[in-house]
């Protein structure tokens, strides 16, 4: 199990002023997407790390990972019975794929929370003519959600550069009704069908100079910047993207809906088969950097000599269902 290559993590520098005013977002949701615009992003799957700093800016309070735009051009057309067993063979499901931003990586891993069929875009069909939504239940057709799981590619070492690979599950009933059946279902490996899988670019990507990671993060500063100006080292937000990327595990793919029922039947009955399964190519460990020293701040890559007034409170809260690891 090779780690990713040491040659994306040379020198380890600071952030410049420009390059860090340019990572800046206000918010998490989709403010991300005009960072990403400004080197170049088009619309293209793109994957990241978001870091949201304490009240003072001055360290990372807490970091998630993210996807972004459009997973797939084309619409995907499955039989409904390899998602519902007993489903008509005859119907065909075709699934208009979400945008990225539509899964949310709220638990600081790789791995998304689930996604109700609200968000998903269906049509189904039997021998070529639509069928209504009050027709599905007729034909075997019931609820549903998904997840992305992401990982390294395992191309990730080669010349091209470190790429994230993501995987697309559904599973045949609400995720109340699947919680309902085994406390394992918030873990990576909960098996699921693969409706999608593709590749993504790390983005923002770095510039020339050595920023010391295959990534930049976005930032969300925990107060405005001209109230309390960034202060966070290379070393801590490298730290946090670290954090979040090693976090990376396969996930449990089925090919029909029978195949899944069977393995769920096994983690209920055993909740120890539901193992992790690390991915062909992992992200290499990073140093944790130390506190700030009293009398000493970075700012943007360089270092002043400042007494500094403590600052009480956290960071921003988030939203209730947030999950966010603690960096």
């Amino acid at each position: 199990m090779p780690f990713l290559d040491k040659k994306w993590f040379r020198n380890e520098n600071n952030l410049s002023v420009q390059l860090t005013k340019s990572l800046i977002a206000p918010d998490l949701g989709r403010q991300i997407n005009a960072v990403l615009g400004k080197f170049g992003w088009q619309g293209e799957p793109a994957a990241g790390v978001a870091v949201e700093l304490s009240a003072d800016n001055r360290r990372v309070s807490r970091a998630q990972f993210f996807l972004r735009g459009m997973l797939s051009r084309e619409v995907g057309t499955l039989s409904a019975n390899k998602i519902w067993e007993k489903a008509d063979k005859a119907v065909l499901m075709a699934i208009t794929f979400p945008n990225g931003e539509v899964f949310p990586f709220t638990s600081g891993t790789l791995a998304s929370e689930y996604v109700p069929s609200e968000e998903v875009k269906v049509a189904c069909s039997k021998n070529g003519t639509p069928l209504l939504p009050t027709d599905y239940g007729a034909h075997g057709i019931g609820d549903f959600c998904m997840r992305t799981v992401a990982y390294l590619d395992k191309s990730s070492n080669t010349a091209a550069g470190p790429k994230i690979k993501f995987t697309v599950l559904c599973f045949p009933e609400n995720e109340e009704t699947m919680r309902a059946r085994s406390e394992m279902t918030d873990d990576v490996g909960w098996p699921g069908i693969k409706v999608l899988e593709g590749q993504a670019e790390l983005a923002p990507s770095p510039p020339a100079e050595g920023w010391g990671c295959p990534l930049l993060p976005v930032i969300v500063p925990g107060t405005d910047p001209e109230a309390a100006p960034i202060r966070t080292s290379g070393d801590e937000l490298r730290f946090a993207v670290g954090k979040v990327m090693a976090t990376a595990r396969l996930p449990t793919p089925c090919a029909t809906a029978g195949s899944m029922a069977k393995k769920w039947e096994k983690i209920q009955q055993d909740p120890l088969s539901c193992g992790e399964r690390m991915p062909s190519v992992v992200w290499p460990a990073t140093r944790q950097p130390p506190p700030p020293q009293s009398g000493k701040i970075f700012l943007f890559g360089a270092v002043r000599s400042k007494s500094l007034a403590s600052r009480k409170g956290g960071g921003r809260k988030g939203r209730k269902k947030d999950k966010f690891n603690v960096i």
